[in-house]
């Protein structure tokens, strides 16, 4: 079952082309990771997956739900409260952590629940503190964002998200703010969710884990698809030779320049 369809997707900043007709669908269950070189269009892909950027031409639906269709040339959107329908299905894990700076830990997760979901108090804590327990931040619940770690802080942005129920999860270089010692709390946060069988669509420059993690593996350059498949088949067997190269140069930087 396909819980996010994108079709023909188009989208240009100007006379650039970002997106050149673009497809995809994130089946339920699925962990749907796209990668490839700064620039490829990645972020924008997702952002528009979700609203945040207007598409130029092309389909997007959701649950069978259309949020977005180009009808004689013109893009349609679905109405306000259809797309508060569709907006309500998913969840969002940004770069930077986005949470309320004058909010406790607990209070950022309990938001959502309470003013989206309407949800009494009592039922919104019980949850929020669950979630942060599957974080690993339970003994942070009474801290404020500026008493934790920017690691610490994206958990509890991926512990607001999952409070929420979503039918998809979309995270977006859930890693690239932090400092180098702090990423890997974050990938085992991402990695246990992916375990316990959210559906998620990854944009992550983190190869080894995205190797790992995803159960599929999309690689964007220049605006297109350029392969689809496995981790396996994509990182192991390429066929597209701009891809053979940006992985033949990401092996390079591995390596150590000198041995002893």
């Amino acid at each position: 079952m396909s819980v996010l369809e994108m079709n023909n997707i188009q989208k240009h900043f100007g006379d650039l082309e970002v997106l050149k007709d673009i497809s995809l669908s994130v089946n339920k269950g699925e962990v749907l990771s796209i990668i490839g070189p700064s620039g490829s269009g990645k972020s924008t892909l997702l952002r528009c997956a979700v609203n945040l950027e207007k598409i130029d031409g092309g389909k997007i639906t959701y649950n069978n739900d259309v949020m977005a269709d180009t009808q004689n040339g013109k893009v349609m959107y679905a109405k306000k409260n259809e797309l508060k329908k569709i907006r309500d299905s998913f969840g969002l894990v940004f770069q930077n952590f986005n949470l309320f700076l004058k909010k406790t830990a607990l209070q950022n997760v309990m938001e959502g629940l309470i003013v989206v979901k309407k949800m009494k108090k009592e039922e919104a804590e019980r949850i929020a503190r669950e979630q942060l327990k599957n974080v690993g931040l339970l003994d942070h619940a009474n801290h404020y964002p500026r008493h934790m770690s920017g690691g610490q802080q994206q958990r509890v942005a991926i512990a607001r998200a999952l409070a929420m129920e979503p039918k998809l999860l979309l995270l977006d270089e859930p890693t690239s703010a932090l400092d180098p010692e702090l990423v890997g709390e974050v990938l085992d946060t991402i990695k246990k969710a992916a375990n316990e069988g959210y559906t998620m669509l990854l944009v992550s420059h983190e190869m080894s884990f995205v190797r790992n993690v995803a159960t599929r593996v999309i690689f964007l350059d220049g605006g297109k698809i350029l392969e689809d498949g496995t981790p396996r088949e994509v990182f192991g067997n390429p066929k597209n030779e701009r891809v053979k190269e940006f992985f033949t140069k990401i092996n390079r930087m591995e390596e150590p320049d000198y041995s002893i």
